[in-house]
């Protein structure tokens, strides 16, 4: 230890975490290490968030509480498990109260009333008549470890009992042997070991325990540990009481300075962390609506996709897929582990909202991993480092979509960042990639097949028999085959443009003709067989073929079509869609592909409602996934749904991210319209508003070449828009704002006045597309007026059903001229 200061340094095979260097007097690491009883923290007052949600506890209802290297998974009645990435600490951590003359402790999950949930941190509040406990979790950003703060009022003596059960071992499927928990009198805390062997350790304790339970030696026991930490009034009303959880694979004296630090920089975490998550807020998109439900939903959504980035010390950091308890044993906690897939959709959302260092750090991380023939890995566990993962693990490579996902999502990067270097990083393994998804199409039809590349839309259930290439692989390749071919062309590189050019149009022909059923009006779930020569399809209606619209890539009137059976209630829902509608024979409202309600296919649908001019199926499919926000667990988005009530399935992850981006894509690319070309400072901002919507702001829209904010006026026949520079990175005269706001179906614009100036401008007369487009110079102030005669408009019915409801609300299938 060099004088004054403990250096927390852990690494990983790319080289080193950024190293969190805390200042701690020697005198203070001293009391903590030895377990002095001497050690205190003032009470200090929690930072309260703009968006906090507060509301009654809810028992089995799911809160966590994340950093980058630990996390807290639990409920709001107070039980946790505790982990230190790779590994699981403890689980059922939980508190009892033992007040005079009872002789029974009192449980706390029984006293839980209400729950404070912020983004630097989460508070349970339990009372009694005698006594209320404040208990704040705290996980610091980047520190392995987790505090909890217990605020106590009360007016005797009491003692609180803190119990865990032991579960240290390696995250699934890893694991080791000699795991044991030993209480440490003098340091006052549980050790837990891997048998002395050295490369695991942790810690749990507090310096105010007064006694803790002890085991036999080199043993994992199956009842509960605990320890005693007793309350003097007097003492409680100036300071917090600290339980400290540490861990990490680090030697011992490594966990004592980590244990250290987590008590003496206490204070300095919460804030910390509350002002980044702040910040977070701030400096991203913002929208400000009407519906303030949705724009403070949207508001968590941003902070929850900041914290998918986790860093692990033998993996480095990269974007998880989502949080949940794992219950007993070492099992993966909900889908904490590194997905391509979710984290190639995720990064959509996060491009439009500007988080471009989280995404390029995602898909480098990715990239890293590739296999040797180009193909991305699905999934990566968090115990990956220290198993044969890439060779013995077949849930490494199931999916096939993910390569071609990893393309397309390093293609939106470059098109809203123009980050050209990264691009130029990757390059080689973008041509891989291509190069191994191009390897999967044995028919030469351009699309990728299933059983060569692997699973799509469908990993379980009999939808999958006989499967050849569903329309969900075959929509992201064949978007991500259009926008290789521009990155090509950007870079110069004529004759892979041509190639890959080539194969899109190859690949969005057969798309559109091979898939296409005329006598229903629907695109098929997925082409069966061998398909050369005779076409054999599965004709179930299902969601799926809104992926492939969403990215633009079918037939307009086609497209249409399909997506107004899509809003019918044979697949949509109050609070969703279904993937598979409720009249087919295999459908079933509670399997997980055969019936299920997932809000990241909702969002899907909604985007393809935008993108065929269905603005009032797209907004309520955006509402349906916002109010999730605040139904389940707080502040997130469950993963799935049943199909028959609104309920997230018991096997469901609570916190899932996927669910959460695909409530800002559709809203920032669908409703807002925007579209970035960073590399020619160009933005396309083509709102459809919703027609009870009087006004609209965003704020904040990154272009690579600055920022822009613009705010949206309706009333009756006139819109009003005002565009305005938020920053400026390049030259006054760079770049082009494309306005081309939708007007309501049937409209005639009849004046359009930029900055005092009546202007020409260009009106679309075919249907759908009812909208102005106005070319205007970028990072200039400007002021739209925007006059039509007529028209009409349609408004969703507001249905808000309450958890466990069935759906009941109208449908509009479509609304044309």
């Amino acid at each position: 230890l060099s004088p004054g200061t403990v250096d927390w340094d852990t690494s990983h095979r790319k080289g080193s975490l950024l190293m969190i260097r805390q200042l701690i007097p020697l005198a203070v690491l001293a009391a903590a290490t030895a377990g002095a009883s001497a050690q205190r923290i003032p009470r200090f007052p929690i930072p309260v968030s703009p968006i906090a949600i507060e509301g009654p506890v809810r028992p089995g209802a799911y809160l966590g509480e994340v950093g980058r290297k630990a996390a807290l998974f639990g409920t709001e009645t107070g039980s946790f498990e505790a982990w230190a990435w790779p590994l699981k600490l403890v689980r059922d951590l939980s508190f009892a109260f033992k007040i005079p003359d009872d002789d029974a402790p009192i449980e706390a999950a029984t006293l839980a009333s209400r729950v404070l949930i912020q983004p630097g941190s989460k508070t349970i509040v339990y009372t009694h008549p005698t006594f209320t406990v404040r208990a704040h979790f705290i996980t610091p950003l980047d520190l392995p470890g987790s505090l909890i703060l217990l605020d106590v009022e009360t007016v005797r003596p009491i003692d609180i009992i803190v119990r865990m059960n032991s579960d240290f071992n390696l995250a699934w499927p890893g694991g080791f042997g000699g795991q044991h928990i030993g209480w440490d009198p003098v340091r006052k805390l549980f050790h837990l070991t891997q048998g002395g062997i050295g490369t695991y350790h942790a810690a749990i304790g507090s310096p105010a325990a007064a006694a803790g339970t002890s085991h036999p030696a080199h043993d994992a026991p199956a009842v509960p540990s605990q320890f005693v930490i007793s309350v003097d009034p007097v003492q409680a009303q100036t300071e917090f009481i600290p339980i400290v959880i540490a861990g990490g694979v680090v030697p011992a004296d490594s966990l004592w300075a980590l244990y250290a630090t987590l008590l003496a920089t206490a204070r300095q975490s919460v804030e910390a962390k509350a002002a980044y998550y702040e910040e977070v807020r701030t400096s991203l998109v913002s929208v400000e609506s009407p519906d303030d439900n949705l724009n403070r939903a949207f508001e968590w959504a941003k902070v929850n996709l900041d914290r998918q980035r986790v860093c692990n010390p033998d993996l480095g950091c990269g974007l998880v897929a989502g949080f949940g308890r794992a219950g007993a044993g070492n099992f993966r906690p909900g889908f904490g582990w590194y997905f391509g897939g979710d984290a190639a959709i995720n990064s959509f959302a996060m491009d439009l909202l500007g988080q471009f260092d989280l995404v390029r750090e995602g898909l480098s991380f990715l990239g890293t991993f590739q296999r040797a023939d180009g193909k991305i890995p699905h999934e990566i566990s968090q115990a990956a480092g220290r198993l044969p993962w890439w060779t013995d693990y077949p849930y490494t490579w199931y999916h096939g979509d993910t390569t071609p996902y990893w393309i397309l999502a390093c293609v939106e990067y470059w098109r809203s960042s123009g980050d050209r270097a990264f691009i130029d990083q990757v390059w080689n393994k973008l041509l891989l990639a291509f190069r191994w998804s191009a390897r999967a199409d044995s028919d030469h039809d351009g699309l990728m097949e299933n059983p060569i590349a692997g699973a799509g839309a469908i990993e379980v259930g009999g939808l999958g028999n006989d499967l050849h290439t569903d329309i969900y692989l075959a929509g992201v390749w064949v978007a991500a085959l259009r926008g290789l071919a521009d990155l090509a062309a950007s870079r110069g590189d004529l004759a892979l443009a041509k190639e890959v050019g080539d194969w899109y149009l190859r690949s969005h022909a057969s798309l559109e003709q091979r898939f296409w059923m005329d006598q229903t009006g629907t695109y098929a779930f997925a082409l069966l067989g061998s398909t050369a020569g005779t076409i054999e399809r599965n004709p179930a209606l299902t969601v799926w073929p809104s992926t492939a619209i969403a990215f633009g890539e079918l037939e307009g009137d086609h497209a249409r079509r399909m997506m107004a059976q899509v809003a019918s209630n044979e697949l949509t829902t109050d609070w969703g869609v279904r993937m598979l509608a409720r009249s087919h024979p295999l459908y079933q409202p509670l399997h997980y592909n055969n019936g299920t309600v997932w809000p990241f296919v909702t969002g899907f649908a909604a985007l393809g409602h935008y993108q065929t001019h269905r603005a009032w199926a797209g907004f309520d499919l955006i509402r349906d996934v916002a109010q999730t926000t605040f139904d389940f667990a707080r502040g997130s988005q469950p993963e799935l749904m049943s199909g028959a009530f609104y309920l997230p399935l018991d096997t469901a992850v609570p916190d899932q991210f996927f669910a959460t981006s695909m409530m800002v894509t559709p809203l920032l690319r669908g409703l807002l319209g925007i579209k970035a070309d960073a590399a020619h400072c160009r933005l396309e901002l083509a709102p459809q508003i919703p027609a009870h919507w009087d006004r609209l702001s965003v704020r904040h829209l990154r272009t690579g070449c600055g920022k822009l904010s613009a705010a949206i006026v309706r009333s009756d026949e006139r819109m009003v828009v005002d565009l305005a520079p938020d920053s400026l990175e390049l030259g006054p005269h760079s770049g082009t704002v494309v306005l081309a706001p939708a007007l309501p179906l049937g409209a005639t614009a009849i004046v359009v006045v930029v900055d005092g100036r009546s202007v020409p401008y260009a009106h679309p007369s075919a249907p759908p597309d009812h909208q102005v487009r106005l070319d205007l110079t970028a990072w200039q102030p400007h002021h739209v007026e925007i006059r039509w005669r007529g028209g009409a408009e349609v408004v969703p019915t507001d249905t808000h059903p309450k958890p466990g409801d069935r759906s009941v609300g109208v449908r509009i299938t479509d609304w044309r001229q």
